[in-house]
């Protein structure tokens, strides 16, 4: 089945940030390849001031160029998961390094990182940022917060609204970089399927926005009313007006039937880079 992962996000530093400490890129690795590579990274730096800044970027650049060289490398993987966690811990490892500069002190940084690849979806997580997936209208949270709050609402033992006014909300246990123990990444893997829309974002949008709200952005990509790129845009204005407290930032992408061409997405209208392959829905992993 010929499809095409196309993607798209939009960032926004919000209403009360002097500067953005979010970070985000969306690549294609190894393009022009019979299997080439979707790839999406966040991240959300942690430490304040400059350093946040820094240490998000090295982080989304570091997972882009690591991930790259390894497709050159290794064109077919058997379990991207495994090329994943070691990256995080790479980098963990990179970020304690560069904090000790001076202004630096325990910068780190948060990561989710999505790998959509012939059919198959690998992620990688640090921190609370977000991976959600919508499937058949069904939004799922695929990441798991790292943090306290977040692991009281997975066992359903705080519902939404209580996570969010919870005395440690903004408390987080995992990052890449910053002054705690090294970082033990979270990885995992589902079969990517046709419909499919995925979501990576920051706290600023999860935190402005209810999932009942994500959901009906996401749907509007399923149902072919808005490109990601669009649909990225408009989730964060929506958090932005809602709250704004937060940078905000939003990573979207949806696997649709393969396209003619370039003048067919430009008539959907957006900017948006475009993954095309092929691949059956009910494969597992290689």
């Amino acid at each position: 089945m010929s499809v095409s992962v196309l993607f798209g996000g939009h960032t926004d530093v919000g209403k009360r940030r002097a500067n953005n400490e979010d970070a985000y890129r969306t690549e294609l690795l190894a393009a022009g390849v019979p299997q080439p590579s979707a790839l999406l990274v966040l991240s959300d730096g942690v430490g304040g001031a400059n350093a946040g800044e820094v240490a998000s970027r090295i982080v989304v650049d570091g997972v882009c160029e690591m991930l790259a060289n390894h497709v050159q490398a290794v064109p077919v993987s058997t379990d991207r998961r495994l090329v994943l966690e070691d990256t995080m811990r790479e980098l963990d490892r990179r970020g304690r390094a560069a904090s000790d500069a001076p202004g630096r002190a325990g910068m780190g940084a948060t990561v989710s990182i999505l790998w959509v690849e012939a059919g198959q979806a690998w992620w990688g997580q640090a921190g609370d940022s977000r991976i959600y997936r919508l499937r058949k209208g069904v939004l799922e949270q695929v990441s798991h917060d790292h943090s306290p709050v977040g692991r009281l609402k997975a066992q359903g033992k705080l519902t939404e609204e209580q996570a969010r006014v919870h005395p440690l909300r903004n408390l987080i246990d995992q990052c890449l970089g910053g002054g705690g123990a090294p970082v033990e990444p979270e990885v995992g893997h589902f079969a990517a399927e046709l419909g499919d829309v995925y979501l990576l974002c920051s706290d600023g949008l999860s935190d402005g926005l209810w999932d009942r709200d994500l959901a009906v952005g996401l749907r509007l990509v399923a149902a072919g009313k808005q490109t990601p790129e669009v649909a990225a845009m408009a989730l964060v204005n929506q958090a932005k007006d809602a709250s704004g407290k937060d940078n905000i930032t939003a990573i979207v992408a949806q696997v649709a039937m393969d396209l003619d061409g370039p003048s067919e997405v430009a008539r959907m209208g957006g900017i948006m880079r475009v993954w095309r392959g092929f691949f059956s829905g009910n494969q597992s992993p290689r």
